[in-house]
C-alpha cells in the first residue's frame, strides 16, 4: 500500500495537466537511463552499499512477486546479505526496454534475465518483467521505485 502511495505521489507531482509522454527519448537520455539502471542492478548484486546509498532515493519503494515490498534500508540490507552469502552475479540482460519520459521522471519497463551463483557455485537463472522509475535530481538519475515480476527460473 505504501509503495502505491509513493508511485501516486510521484505521478501526481509531475504535472497538474494530464500525464503524457514527451515523445521519443533521445539516444543520449536513453543511454544515461540504461547506465543508471545497470549501475543499480550491478551494485545491488555486488552488495555495494556506498553506490546504492548514492543512487537509491530516500523514499524508495521496491517490490517483487516473491518477497513483497521493501524500503530503501531493507533493499540495501538485502543486497549486503546476498553478497555476504557468497552470491555472485554472472550475467545480466535486458530486452524490450521501453522508456516514457515525463519531464525529470522516467518510467522504464523491460524484460530481464539474470544468472547468479550462490556461495556453493550453484547457478540460478531468473527471468521476468521490470517496471522502474528514475528521477533526475541535480543532474543525476536516482531510483525511487521498482517492481519485478519474476517468470521463474
Amino acid at each position: 500500500m505504501r509503495a502505491m502511495m509513493v508511485v501516486a505521489v510521484l505521478l501526481l507531482g509531475m504535472s497538474s495537466s494530464p500525464v503524457t509522454a514527451q515523445g521519443p527519448v533521445d539516444s543520449s537520455t536513453r543511454a544515461e537511463l540504461e547506465r543508471a539502471r545497470d549501475l543499480v542492478w550491478r551494485s545491488w548484486f555486488a552488495g555495494d552499499s556506498q553506490t546504492l546509498d548514492r543512487v537509491l532515493a530516500g523514499a524508495l519503494a521496491a517490490g517483487d512477486d516473491k518477497d513483497g515490498w521493501s524500503d530503501r534500508k531493507q533493499a540495501i540490507s538485502d543486497s549486503r546479505e546476498f553478497a555476504k552469502s557468497g552470491g555472485k552475479l554472472l550475467d545480466l540482460r535486458f530486452d524490450s526496454t521501453a522508456i516514457q519520459l515525463h519531464g525529470t521522471l522516467a518510467v522504464m519497463t523491460a524484460r530481464y534475465t539474470y544468472t547468479t551463483a550462490d556461495g556453493a557455485g550453484k547457478k540460478n537463472t531468473t527471468r521476468g518483467y521490470a517496471v522502474e522509475i528514475f528521477v533526475k535530481e541535480k543532474g543525476v538519475w536516482t531510483h525511487p521505485f521498482w517492481h519485478l515480476a519474476s517468470q521463474g527460473s
